[in-house]
């Protein structure tokens, strides 16, 4: 992914924790038709080695059929806005497009223990039901969801490069960076306001550093 300096993020806490709040990616292997992509669910673990990724895709996708062992992308997108050259409240400037997005490089290991996939599909359900008022409980040795686990595929992926790109004005003025963040809370559309807050804390953190 090209990053610009300004841009670039490299503190891997705050690249993981992205990653577990925006945690539905998409998964790119190059295949002897040309390029594949599935959209899947990610958990991240950071203290295997440089970092895993753990997911699950349907038997039926072919995806899985060639991935093991290859070298694959898997790209997160966070909030993104369209940027009005209007809010800059100056001359001489162009819209653009400011967001958050990670880039991991990783290898893949196909899972073929039954065991290691219950304990793939206990993490993710547990993960994903925490927030809610009475989470859901998978009983794996219930028949329906035995004969379910029959269809999926589950796999890991070993980190070998991660990449973060936080795209919010940097190489501008924090006066101008201000500007942006006013215009951007006068508009409902994508993730305006989202951006607006992150662009804020970021200001906020360069500035103590003045």
């Amino acid at each position: 992914m090209y990053i610009p300096k300004a841009f670039k993020v490299s503190d891997k806490t705050k690249l993981f924790d992205f990653i577990k709040g925006n945690s539905f990616g998409i998964l790119f292997s190059q295949e002897e038709n040309g390029p594949f992509a599935t959209h899947l669910p990610f958990l991240v673990d950071e203290n295997v080695g440089e970092g895993v990724l753990i997911s699950h895709m349907a038997k039926q996708n072919p995806h899985w059929k060639n991935l093991n062992n290859k070298d694959v992308l898997i790209v997160f997108s966070g909030p993104h806005a369209y940027i009005s050259p209007t809010w800059y409240n100056e001359e001489n400037t162009v819209p653009t497009w400011n967001y958050v997005a990670i880039h991991v490089y990783g290898t893949v290991r196909i899972i073929d223990e039954k065991e290691e996939i219950v304990e793939l599909l206990d993490k993710t359900v547990k993960y994903y039901e925490a927030s809610m008022p009475n989470p859901w409980n998978a009983q794996f040795d219930n028949k329906f969801i035995d004969g379910l686990m029959n269809g999926i595929v589950g796999f890991e992926i070993s980190i070998n490069k991660i990449e973060g790109k936080w795209k919010l004005n940097q190489n501008h003025s924090i006066e101008r960076q201000q500007n942006l963040v006013k215009g951007l809370r006068t508009s409902n559309q994508y993730n305006s306001g989202e951006i607006a807050s992150i662009m804020g804390e970021n200001i906020k953190a360069n500035t103590k550093k003045l």
